[in-house]
């Protein structure tokens, strides 16, 4: 068919039959008819067999429109919290492939962070966390919960820990320095000059539980004269500072957790704390950060239209060997997370199968085979 009369055949299908049948042959069946009988046989030969052929194609048109119609409709997006460090990343970008390919629904990723997430989730903005580190978010946490936002659905990570470290070349160096209490009398170990003559400490990032947790901690062990808080801007730039600091042998005090890379490359040591206590954690903090429970939280929204994939996140395991693994190829490799959790599927197949059912996973590796 000619570009003229496809053009047309479309255009018809706006403007009606009758349109079509004086639009769409009149050049043809004019160039017929003037070559005498034959050609007007021809004319009206090819009149009747497009204005018999238009209503098939019409209805097929339309078939495929609302074939397309449907399957949007049945698929909406599923948007998670895109959490901004290593793990949450990843882990984020393994359950999406997983749901996009595997469960066939459109995904998406909002960046947000541990305080944004809940109002997020309220709005229905966010259907899952991936990471809520629940005791850092208890207030928030328990909000969500019984307001009806939200359902945990399960365990993400490992449990985690918390603390403030230093190296451990440096507390060989300084046998006195034993816990927290003890950085006002070897600050000077950590002075650099940018700490304006205070002990440079590298704190939580702007938005985590941990920072508002950090201040607590600074203020209730009374260490604003003797430290300097320093922002490292993302958890990617707080583990760059301390490798950094590492490489070189200098000192570096401040706040981390683990599981995680550094934490599980470099020898390190957790300055002492006061046991954890509610009654502590409630009043000032002057006490050790409590071990943190790390959930996947849902929308109630997600629980009702697509439980299929709440049934699978209750199944989900992201053991600390293979987190710090997926971390550690990203980092040497200079690669990102969406291509971090491609690596985890092929290198971890054994264990993300065990979530799904089979035909899942025969898209999931029909997918990895074209990536």
């Amino acid at each position: 068919m000619s570009p003229r009369i496809s053009a047309w055949v479309i255009v018809s299908a706006l403007m009606g039959r009758e349109s079509w049948r004086g639009i769409v042959l009149d050049d043809s069946e004019s160039k017929l008819r003037g070559k005498g009988q034959v050609g007007k046989m021809k004319a009206k030969y090819l009149r009747n067999l497009f204005t018999k052929a238009l209503p098939v194609v019409l209805a097929s048109i339309a078939l495929v429109a609302m074939g397309i119609a449907c399957t949007a409709e049945e698929k909406e997006p599923v948007i998670f919290a895109d959490l901004n460090w290593d793990s949450a990343e990843i882990q984020t970008r393994i359950a999406g492939y997983i749901i996009e390919n595997g469960y066939e629904y459109p995904v998406e990723n909002i960046v947000t962070d541990t305080a944004g997430q809940f109002p997020a989730f309220e709005s229905d903005s966010v259907h899952i966390s991936m990471e809520v580190w629940k005791q850092n978010a208890q207030v928030a946490y328990d909000k969500a919960v019984a307001a009806g936002h939200v359902s945990d659905v399960g365990s993400s990570l490992e449990d985690n820990w918390q603390a403030f470290v230093i190296p451990q070349y440096i507390k060989d160096e300084n046998p006195g320095l034993v816990g927290v209490e003890d950085i006002p009398e070897y600050k000077d170990v950590f002075v650099t000059p940018d700490s304006n003559g205070k002990a440079r400490f590298v704190t939580c990032i702007p938005g985590w539980g941990c920072e508002t947790v950090n201040a607590a901690k600074i203020e209730s062990y009374e260490l604003g004269e003797h430290v300097e808080l320093i922002n490292p801007g993302s958890g990617a730039g707080l583990f760059a500072d301390l490798e950094g600091a590492y490489a070189r042998g200098e000192p570096w005090l401040g706040y981390l957790w683990g599981p995680t890379k550094p934490a599980n490359e470099l020898d390190l040591y957790r300055l002492e704390e006061p046991e954890w206590s509610e009654a502590c954690w409630e009043d000032n903090k002057r006490c050790a950060y409590p071990v943190v429970e790390i959930r996947i939280l849902v929308s109630k929204s997600l629980e009702e239209r697509a439980p299929e994939i709440v049934e699978f996140l209750t199944k989900w395991d992201f053991k600390a060997d293979a987190q710090i693994a997926a971390e550690f190829w990203m980092t040497e490799n200079n690669e990102t997370p969406d291509a971090a959790a491609v690596w985890y599927l092929n290198n971890y197949r054994d264990v993300w199968t065990a979530f799904v059912a089979d035909d899942v996973v025969e898209r999931v590796d029909e997918a990895l085979s074209e990536s």
